[in-house]
Formats: structure tokens, sequence, C-alpha cells
């Protein structure tokens, strides 16, 4: 059963804010929603005790950014979950651990990861074939290798594919972590602050405003892919970080509350130190204020979370399909220099023979 205090924190719509009604539903129609609610939370959190650790032993390491950049790319073109994407970076970090890949195999078996993701993550919704992702790739690889490598990721889990990620939390949550005490001390620090009614937005309604909150905490979410090094964090305890990081950069008076220990299970000790990472990475990516970039309406649904999502422009230099072509970035690089490491060589040993004919010469003459 769901503890009475997530119960009734579980909003209601009225007729004074129809415009967020569809927001409302999707952010409404969730887990916590559900009577199972807490035992569903519980068995995650167990689940994510079983996840398989990190060495931190990867000699391309160098690489997973600009993997995590093609598999974005995927997520975007064919509109695919966000606990996909979380769930192939899990995979690939594992299997990169363990193996040494092949430079120009490495976004094979990115491409690999996410596909097996995709389909456990996206149940209801279209999963791309090998072909369609091989496409964006200008059709690198063969049908045989995608199988080749699928089954060797499979087996290397043992089959053991369904581990939860700091998404998984994360959407579990974005739709409890705003109180209706924290809409009312947010508009009442506006109204005893000029300086902040004028930096902050001022919300209409507890719906829209946890409507706008919930893409800057899918964000969050999505930032921690880049620290390598919570690779072995719980992803529970990362989702609760998120969740206060939002909370400190959207101006909310009280960053953590007693309800959100509850909520979450941590104390607001033990999220601090992930806080200060997330906000100082967050703030050295956007320059402007976060709640200012809510204003787009370009929305697609993830298809787990049963709610929609806001599709914020990314904050890292993504590979544009263009540039794909030369991804197979070391072997083609390699080849490069070699080439032209061959061609200074032979022009410094044709200046070395026209340097000796001509001395050849003057002692001749």
């Amino acid at each position: 059963m769901t503890k009475p205090a997530l119960v009734g924190n579980i909003h209601m719509l009225n007729e004074t804010n129809e415009h967020h009604v569809d927001k409302s539903k999707c952010l409404g129609n969730f887990h916590w929603v559900s009577d199972y609610a807490h035992d569903i939370f519980q068995t995650l959190k167990e689940s994510e005790m079983q996840r398989r650790r990190i060495r931190f032993l990867s000699r391309q390491i160098d690489y997973r950014q600009q993997l995590i950049q093609l598999c974005q790319l995927i997520i975007r073109t064919y509109k695919l979950s966000r606990c996909a994407l979380h769930l192939s970076i899990y995979y690939l970090d594992r299997f990169m651990d363990v193996y040494t890949v092949r430079a120009d195999k490495l976004q094979l078996v990115a491409l690999t990861c996410l596909h097996i993701a995709a389909q456990i993550e996206n149940r209801d919704a279209f999963v791309p074939r090998y072909s369609d992702m091989n496409r964006i790739v200008m059709n690198s690889y063969t049908l045989f290798e995608y199988k080749a490598v699928e089954r060797k990721v499979l087996t290397f889990f043992d089959f053991q594919l369904m581990r939860p990620t700091t998404a998984s939390f994360v959407e579990m949550l974005s739709c409890k972590y705003v109180t209706r005490d924290d809409y009312v001390d947010y508009n009442k620090s506006l109204d005893e602050s000029p300086v902040l009614a004028e930096s902050l937005p001022r919300f209409e309604s507890l719906e829209q405003m946890m409507a706008s909150l919930a893409s800057v905490l899918l964000l969050m979410a999505d930032y921690t892919l880049n620290f390598y090094k919570l690779s072995n964090d719980q992803p529970s305890l990362l989702a609760a970080a998120c969740i206060a990081a939002v909370r400190q950069v959207s101006g909310l008076p009280k960053v953590w509350t007693p309800f959100l220990t509850t909520l979450t299970s941590y104390t607001e000790n033990m999220v601090e130190p992930y806080v200060k990472i997330i906000t100082l990475y967050h703030f050295y990516h956007s320059p402007g204020h976060v709640v200012r970039s809510h204003k787009s309406e370009t929305l697609w649904q993830s298809p787990d979370s049963g709610f929609e999502e806001q599709l914020l422009p990314p904050r890292v230099k993504v590979v544009a399909a263009s540039k794909i072509e030369t991804f197979n970035f070391i072997s083609l690089k390699l080849e490069a220099t070699d080439k032209e490491n061959t061609s200074r060589k032979r022009s410094r040993d044709y200046q070395y023979e026209v340097q000796d004919s001509k001395r050849s010469k003057l002692d001749q003459t």
C-alpha cells in the first residue's frame, strides 16, 4: 500500500488550470498513484543492488562521451525513452570495462547496447531495427556483425538485463517531489523579494509548476551520464540528488524537506555531495537560468513513465548525421596520419637526395 503521506500529495485537477490538463494527466498517470507504488519502489531499490560494478579498467574511456552522443542522436531520431538511453550506457560501460574493443567497432557495440535496452524499456513503442540505426552511421556494419555483438553482450550479462537506472527513479519520483507547501512557499518568496520576482517565473498553479520542473529534472538525470566516476553509485541516490539540484537551481526556498527524506529514503547530508557536482555541471553548461528554457512546447512521450517530457536542446555537442560517416574516428585518423607521415618522409628523402647530388657535383668540380 502507498504511504498516506505520498497519497495526500497527489494533486487534483480543477477548472482554473484546464490549459495544463494534458501535462497534469500525464504526470498523474504514474506509478505513485498505484496501490503498489511503495512495493514497486522497494523492488527497484533491491534490484539496483544487483547491478554489475565497474572496476574502472577500460582503456577506451576517452571515447565514451562520443558514444553517448551517438546514442542520444538515436534516441532523438526514433523518440525512444530516456530509460533506454540510461540502460544502454549501463550496458556499454560494463562491457567496455572488461573487453577492449577495436576502435572502429566501438559504435557497433554502442548501437547494439542501445537496441537491447530499447527492447526492454520501449515495450509499447517503436524499436528501430539494426538496419535503421545502421543508416545513421552510413551503413558501416553488416547485420551479421550486429547479431554477433548482440550475442556477446547478452552472454556477458548472463541475460540479466533488467536493472534500474537513474532515469527509472527520476521518472518515478518526478510527480512527487514538489508539494503544495512548496508551491505556496515559492510564491511567497517571490512576493517578498522583487529581485527574485524578476529573475524567476511565476506559476499559475501547482500543476504548471510540476510540469515545468519535471523537464528540468529529466535534464539533470541526463547530466549524470557524463559522470563516469559515479557509475557504481546507487541510481536512487543520484535521482535524489537530481531532485535536490532542481529545487536549488529553480529557486525553491527549501532544497530538502522531511517529506523528501521519506519519499527517497535519503537525508540531505547523503545527497549534498552529489548536488554540488550536478549543479556545477548545470551552471557550466547553461549560462541562462534554467527555468527560462521551459517555454518550448516540443514534447515527446516517454512510453513507460506515463508522462510527457520536454525535448530540450542538447547541452553537449551532438554528432551530426553528416559527420557520422567519419565516426570511426580512430581507424580513419590513424590512416590519415600514416599517409601524412609517409608523404612527409618521402619529401624529406627527396630533399636529401637532391642535396647529396648537388654535393657530389661540387666535389667533382
